[in-house]
């Protein structure tokens, strides 16, 4: 038998079909996933292979288990990403969150050629952008600027992004039904630009660490890039890989 053209075992035909089905938003943010049984019932598997499958979501963050409750689709409200996805930290190590200001959104911007590969789309393909600084305690330590392809958020405008209840991956998925599920980090040192300086209160050149950031939603999808700069003199980045 040629091993090339074997047929994938069922869990993973299964798995990816529960995934297209998650990224189609056939199950909603926050509730339960059919249970074990009724998933081999509509297979015509055995349990074991739908645990798999299911099993192989959860690694992948796509699902979560609540113990004694179920396996449910993650729900991206304040309670659960008020700290997930953000990393700087007082020396303390305490956990903060920050205040977010918006200084800037752009509804419309054509893609840098350097953006496009990291979110799979063609240069000067239609993007939103927008800047936000986050303050701890009052002092201003991070300054982000997102890309957003234009084609994934429809009708976004300013007031919609500023208003939004919650984080902006809470947006994402309850306004537009890009759950994301794992974000993509390099990070690096590097002299502060001149606007960056002034958002953060530095002088020009001062070193702050650099994060790119790509936000990766169910389907392998990614839907956000970000470059945030950080001021690290009072502040550290925390985080914990699992």
């Amino acid at each position: 038998m040629n091993a090339v053209n074997a047929e994938p075992p069922l869990w993973r035909v299964i798995r990816d079909s529960l995934e297209a089905a998650l990224a189609a938003g056939e199950y909603l943010a926050g509730t339960p996933l059919p249970s074990e049984t009724r998933l081999a019932q509509r297979f015509g598997c055995a349990i074991g292979t739908v645990r798999r499958a299911v099993d192989e979501l959860v690694a992948a963050r796509a699902l979560v288990r609540r113990q004694g409750k179920g396996t449910f689709v993650p729900d991206h409200g304040p309670d659960r990403t008020a700290f997930y996805f953000f990393h700087i930290r007082p020396e303390s190590g305490a956990r903060v969150l920050p205040e977010t200001e918006l200084l800037e959104f752009r509804p419309s911007v054509p893609c840098p050629a350097w953006a496009a590969p990291h979110l799979g789309v063609p240069p000067r393909a239609p993007m939103i952008v927008a800047r936000n600084l986050q303050r701890i305690a009052g002092a201003p330590v991070v300054l982000d600027e997102l890309f957003l392809p234009k084609a994934l958020f429809p009708g976004l405008d300013r007031a919609g992004f500023a208003g939004r209840d919650g984080t902006v991956y809470g947006l994402y998925q309850k306004n537009f039904g890009h759950s994301v599920i794992r974000t993509d980090e390099r990070l690096r040192a590097v002299a502060a630009p001149s606007e960056v300086a002034a958002a953060l209160d530095l002088p020009p050149g001062a070193p702050v660490l650099r994060v790119l950031r790509v936000a990766v939603a169910i389907g392998d999808r990614p839907v956000e890039l970000r470059i945030s700069h950080a001021d690290t003199r009072h502040h550290e980045y925390f985080n914990t890989l699992a």
